[in-house]
């Protein structure tokens, strides 16, 4: 196994970096980051290596990845999360399917990572179509995690036999993480306590949120309402934000509402803008996923549906903005 662990990590895909430039290297196992053993790349806090050659069975790449002083990823955070897909996407690692770290062998619907941890359930880790949200066991014996391209990186549940590409997580803290650990539990949440929002409104992931369920109206009229309540329609470029919301959510009686949010694309196909003027996010993980059967990512409305809401799952998806939904306001005083 050594020596096969050896042949791979000699062409195995690599990046570092020189003089602000990306590159390849597919024979060099030492990286630019100092924070990283050889072999592994720093992605957010984390030191990865992505196995783009070998194909293995979820057990044979925990193997390989023991070899190699690591693990299986363990995604456990919406942006250790975001970072892995702006990797993939960044680096051109788009097209494969990766096996991560996660089982519910032991009790089907439970998913722990090797070392006990629980896997996140819901948005915006899991594969999120109209209707129907991963994890599903579809064939009784899905047990395994894996990202698959097909379906956007989002997680799904798959036959633990199947071959698969992996992504390693060297076993070693980084200094960023040693970092964020010595601030516990002295760090920003500690010690600013939580946020005073006004009345009609809750903390939601550090901001003042009003739900506004007596009132479902047009994108425009929430804008509206919104105004009144001294507040805009939520903005959401945080993913760690879309995860706080989607929690409360699920946790206070609110699923199965759609709610506005205050992006659109009205004045140019395409790009889509929020009020206050900031970019919509795009993609995984904020934008959910179309017909399981031909799997598509949203937007899809076209100049149909040029506002933005979410609703079932609540991931991102485009609606016409003459549709009547609830207004979700942020409070800006």
């Amino acid at each position: 196994m050594l020596l096969y662990l050896l042949l791979i990590l000699t062409c195995s895909l690599f990046v570092g970096e020189a003089d602000g430039r990306v590159t390849w290297n597919r024979t060099n196992l030492t990286l630019g980051s100092q924070d990283c053993p050889g072999g592994y790349t720093l992605v957010g806090t984390k030191c990865l290596m992505f196995e783009i050659f070998a194909s293995e069975t979820h057990e044979e790449a925990r193997y390989f990845c023991h070899d190699a002083k690591g693990e299986l990823v363990a995604i456990t955070t919406a942006t250790d999360f975001k970072n892995l897909v702006d990797y993939i996407h960044a680096n051109g690692l788009f097209g494969r399917t990766f096996w991560v770290d996660g089982r519910d062998e032991e009790t089907e619907g439970v998913w722990l990572t090797a070392s006990g941890e629980v896997v996140p359930s819901g948005t915006p880790f899991w594969a999120a179509f109209e209707y129907h949200q991963q994890p599903d066991n579809a064939l009784g014996n899905e047990h395994c995690l894996s990202i698959p391209s097909d379906w956007f990186l989002y997680m799904n549940d798959v036959v633990c036999s199947n071959k698969k590409n992996f992504i390693c997580e060297a076993t070693v803290q980084t200094q960023e993480e040693a970092a964020s650990a010595a601030l516990v539990p002295f760090g920003p949440s500690a010690v600013g306590g939580r946020v005073t929002c006004p009345d009609l409104f809750v903390e939601v992931g550090g901001l003042c949120m009003a739900f506004v369920t007596w009132a479902e109206v047009t994108w425009e009229d929430a804008g509206q309402v919104c105004a009144g309540l001294s507040g805009d329609l939520l903005a959401i470029t945080d993913i760690e934000v879309l995860r706080a919301l989607y929690l409360f959510i699920q946790t206070n009686g609110l699923s199965g509402n759609t709610f506005w949010l205050g992006g659109s694309d009205q004045e140019s196909e395409g790009t889509w803008v929020y009020t206050t003027g900031e970019p919509v996010p795009m993609g995984t993980p904020f934008w959910g996923l179309t017909d399981m059967s031909a799997p598509s990512q949203e937007p899809n409305g076209e100049t149909s549906e040029n506002c933005l809401a979410i609703g079932n799952f609540y991931n991102f998806r485009d609606y016409s903005c003459g549709s009547v939904f609830y207004p979700l306001c942020v409070y800006t005083g």
